[in-house]
């Protein structure tokens, strides 16, 4: 069973990593992504710190556009999670995420019907050995969208998300070169506990999120699409 709420940093010894080392290693992945993304960035949705299109860890109707590519580096407060997914056709979604003990999780997510004004999107996903089906749709209160969902494993019985746009990306010159990141808050629960905290969404294509949930402390990722 996936369950990267219970994933036990371990170095190539087998020997636990220290809190220290983890954090070390959480930076020199967020500068190495700010330094090399930017020649390849391409705007794309958020990730779930294992890489799925989604909040914090519950993930969404929504799928990589396709042709494109998205690094990044997860974390679910005791190791890195990074991952690698690419959009493979229109509504299909797959990617591979590394666990702290260096296994390869393969991940598919398929987006049954897009959003539209009259009805919810729809996606169906597996992730290891879980699986979950899960409907999006923006609510009549400005900048909130509501997800449910089902699953197994990692996932549910019972997915919820929520996610609250305080402001969208607003340039701050006339030329356009610079931008504030659109500032999103989030709550999701997958099932096993829940999770708080917030996403900045960068013009540049760069995403953080980062939050708290509950037995594991802090939990986010850092994601940038690409388009080669």
């Amino acid at each position: 069973m996936l369950d990267t709420g219970r994933w036990p940093a371990r170095g190539a010894t087998g020997a636990p990593v220290s809190q220290a080392k983890q954090g070390r290693m959480w930076i020199y992945a967020l500068v190495t992504a700010l330094v090399i993304a930017p020649l390849w960035a391409h705007s794309t949705g958020a990730a779930t710190i294992t890489g799925t299109t989604g909040l914090l860890r519950v993930p969404t109707a929504d799928s990589l556009p396709a042709g494109e590519w998205r690094l990044a580096a997860g974390y679910d407060g005791r190791g890195l999670l990074p991952s690698l997914s690419y959009g493979a056709l229109p509504g299909l979604e797959i990617g591979v995420t590394t666990r702290a003990d260096g296994e390869l999780v393969p991940r598919v997510k398929f987006t049954v019907a897009t959003e539209s004004a009259s009805a919810p999107g729809l996606a169906v996903g597996l992730e290891g050995t879980g699986w979950y089906a899960v409907a999006s749709r923006r609510l009549n209160s400005p900048g909130l969208r509501a997800h449910v969902g089902v699953g197994s494993g990692r996932f549910g019985p019972v997915l919820v998300g929520v996610e609250a746009r305080l402001r969208s990306v607003a340039v701050a010159s006339a030329d356009a070169q610079r931008s504030a990141p659109a500032v999103s808050l989030l709550v999701d629960y997958d099932g096993h506990a829940a999770a708080a905290g917030a996403r900045l969404d960068f013009a540049s294509g760069l995403t953080i999120s980062a939050g708290v949930r509950a037995g594991d402390g802090l939990v986010g990722s850092a994601a940038y699409g690409i388009r080669f």
